[in-house]
């Protein structure tokens, strides 16, 4: 995702958030409307997005891709270098209820414990390696 939004970032024009009517809870099937009524604009397709994450109460460092972008330099993700004109984000602001399973969605910021044991090697793993998998 990364390398491809680096490859199409001189192409970008405007980037738009419609927030007319949100979504908490378990989306996309399952969610819960949320009436916010915002609509955020910007060049810069990062910002837009950090904007947003900071209207709808939702800790900027979860969507990992996002800080990836930044790091690698496709746009702009610190807040206080954001020109927002307009209303304030402290007036829009408003807290999103998240999908039920958001903390096993997050394990990706943790250890990865569950790889296979041969991964990196272009060798046939073992049969000792293999009985991991059965059972």
């Amino acid at each position: 995702m990364y390398l491809g939004a680096k490859m199409m970032m001189h192409n970008w024009g405007v980037g738009i958030v419609d927030g007319y009517e949100g979504m908490e809870g378990n989306g996309p099937v399952s969610g819960i409307p949320v009436p916010h009524r915002i609509a955020i604009a910007s060049t810069d397709f990062l910002a837009a997005d950090r904007v947003g994450l900071e209207c709808m109460g939702i800790d900027a460092g979860w969507p990992g891709y996002l800080n990836y972008c930044y790091q690698g330099g496709v746009g702009q993700y610190d807040l206080s270098k954001i020109d927002v004109i307009g209303q304030k984000i402290a007036d829009v602001k408003r807290k999103y209820r998240l999908h039920a399973d958001v903390d096993r969605m997050l394990e990706w910021r943790g250890p990865m414990l569950d790889l296979p044991p041969n991964l990196g090697r272009n060798l046939r793993p073992s049969d000792a390696e293999l009985a991991v998998y059965a059972a």
